[in-house]
């Protein structure tokens, strides 16, 4: 199966796929990366000279009065002249999310759980149900918020860091 909508050059559904090492792989985790087109490199053609057809007269049939049927026998075709050129194969390339892209997802799951529980904060506002009868759902909340920031923080201190190296 072709991996995230990718398509092949000859119309088929098994593009190979390759790591930044140009390993192939048999298997991805699309929780840990994501596929890009790419290309990898074959072979080079070396450039070809024209040439003419070389080749011989065969005598197929002789007649008494001297004359003969004959036959061209071609020993080497005619080629035409070709400039050098290099193969690549279209593939896939696995691509690893950077940490920066890893806490970004991570946030986007964390804020979809409180998004998915937020009407249970509305409920109490509006008295249809008490603090305490959500009390393990706003602890899960207050954790979700909480590791928010610290990714939040980290990225900050990483960006921090990548600045001063610059």
């Amino acid at each position: 199966m072709l991996p995230f909508g990718a398509e092949r050059r000859d119309g088929g559904d098994d593009m190979r796929i390759f790591d930044k090492h140009d390993r192939e792989l048999q298997s991805i985790d699309e929780k840990s990366g994501y596929l890009v087109k790419d290309s990898r490199f074959l072979m080079r053609h070396e450039a070809v000279e024209a040439r003419e057809e070389r080749g011989h007269w065969v005598t197929i049939k002789e007649y008494p009065n001297g004359g003969k049927d004959v036959d061209w026998v071609v020993d080497e075709p005619a080629t035409e002249a070709k400039e050098a050129w290099d193969e690549y194969e279209p593939i896939m390339r696995f691509v690893e999310f950077t940490q920066s892209e890893i806490g970004q997802r991570r946030i986007e799951e964390l804020k979809g759980l409180l998004q998915s529980t937020d009407y249970m904060v509305l409920k109490v506002i509006e008295g249809a149900t008490t603090l305490a009868e959500i009390a393990e759902t706003v602890k899960k909340r207050a954790a979700w918020r909480k590791e928010i920031n610290e990714i939040e923080e980290a990225e900050r201190n990483r960006g921090d860091s990548n600045a001063d190296h610059t």
